[in-house]
């Protein structure tokens, strides 16, 4: 039993021996004086526990009573808060330790109050148990409650500057790599990842500025000594008898060089495109009647297929006419290299809620699973080994996806299982007012 509880009990049994002893040696009434005292104290719950030994007892002298009434006990003086003395003492019994107070009653008759300390101390201790495992119950989910808070603030902590980072790096502009958000060390422990980082942005930009313009320049240089070629092939052309051999030849060498020509063409509008430089000009149109006026030319352009539409009439859209009028050329275009024989193409242009809906469908011969994944990739082909057996030079569609990003719409494609290509262009901009 630890000494501070030791001295508690020596002292509570004192002071009760003290205010209760003129009831002593009757047992009851001690007991019932301790019980109505309004002391709260540790001792008053051991009360079933008290010996109370007098000399009128007939116990044997080996007896806790006969020992303690004994002679050979060494008793120590302690005034009690009743002002009373008490005597006290601390005796071992065979193996049990006992506390004793000594006491003369008011009818002058010695009395002694004994409690084990043994069995105090056990008792302590399983009351000490039970108080811990009722107060279990209720601590066990704060402290668990308080855990948790603790580790989602220190995982909130943690994770402050690496979102703080991340938050820098998904402003990164992924055509120009340029950053909006200063990417800043929070922590010392971040600078080699952000310098590291910091350092790759630089170099892509470098790199990807570096073929930008090797694309932009070679697209510009060449454009002249082609037209130079094309325009001697086509004076030399005349010169040759008709239908010969060697004008078929000729011709073939300005079909090639128009091919060139085109892309030089679209590489120079590609490079624009990733330099954010096309510069579109906006300017409020009537969608619908320029897919009517489509529709129309393109039915005397291909008499072998049939064209049909369904176009919402008054729709009105702010876009650059001349890349709009590319962007529906070139997939007006796929949907005819990509055509079946006696086969057919169908425009539909519709208003809704969030802009408008066009998509041009049309059927086509078995194509590559890779097909809706890479049909935006420049250089894509659809037929295998880029051969010549379909005209294209696979950059038409990666032109019409930096149209559509420019004006902010959405390009897409879809094959379904009968082999229906379908391409989308709709816009997600809030629709603009009708027209009367």
């Amino acid at each position: 039993m630890p000494l501070q509880i030791k001295q508690e009990l020596k002292t509570e049994l004192i002071n009760y021996i003290g205010e209760c002893g003129k009831f002593l040696p009757d047992r009851e009434d001690f007991l019932i004086c301790i019980q109505a005292s309004e002391k709260i104290s540790l001792i008053k719950g051991f009360t079933g526990r008290y010996v109370i030994c007098s000399e009128k007892n007939t116990l044997k002298q080996n007896d806790a009573c006969g020992y303690s009434l004994s002679p050979s006990v060494k008793w120590d003086g302690i005034q009690s808060a009743a002002e009373k003395e008490i005597q006290y003492a601390e005796i071992k019994i065979g193996k049990t330790q006992w506390l004793a107070g000594n006491f003369y009653g008011s009818t002058h008759e010695r009395a002694v109050v004994l409690l084990s300390l043994d069995d105090m101390s056990l008792e302590i201790s399983r009351m000490l148990r039970a108080y811990r495992d009722r107060n279990t119950i209720y601590v066990l989910p704060v402290i668990f409650l308080l855990i948790l808070l603790m580790t989602w603030h220190v995982f909130n902590v943690a994770m402050r500057p690496i979102r703080q980072i991340d938050k820098s790096i998904t402003t990164l502009d992924l055509k120009t790599f340029e950053i909006k958000t200063a990417l800043v060390a929070p922590y010392r422990e971040f600078l080699n990842i952000v310098n590291s980082f910091e350092g790759l942005r630089i170099r892509l930009i470098q790199s990807f500025e570096k073929a930008r313009r090797f694309t932009a320049d070679a697209s510009h240089e060449l454009r002249t000594p082609l037209t130079i070629l094309r325009g001697n092939a086509e004076a030399l052309i005349k010169d040759l008898p008709n239908g010969s051999s060697e004008q078929i030849r000729v011709q073939m060498v300005i079909s090639e060089i128009d091919r060139l020509v085109t892309i030089t063409q679209k590489l120079l509008w590609l490079s624009r495109a990733d330099a954010n430089k096309l510069n579109p000009v906006f300017l409020k149109i009537n969608l619908s009647d320029l897919m009517g006026q489509w529709v129309l030319d393109a039915q005397s352009f291909n008499p072998n297929l049939k064209l049909t539409s369904e176009i919402q009439p008054k729709i009105m859209w702010m876009c650059d006419p001349d890349l709009i009028h590319q962007l529906i050329g070139n997939l007006y275009d796929n949907a005819v290299k990509y055509n079946v024989a006696k086969g057919w193409i169908h425009f539909r242009l519709k208003q809704n809620d969030n802009g408008f809906h066009l998509s041009i469908e049309n059927p086509s011969s078995p194509l590559p699973a890779n097909f809706e994944k890479q049909v935006f990739d420049r250089f894509y082909r659809a037929d295998d080994a880029h051969s010549r057996s379909i005209d294209g030079l696979g950059l038409g569609l990666s032109l019409c996806q930096e149209i559509a990003n420019v004006h902010e719409a959405q390009l897409g494609v879809k094959v379904s299982d009968d082999g229906i290509v379908t391409f989308t262009l709709s816009d997600s901009l809030p629709p603009l007012k009708m027209t009367k």
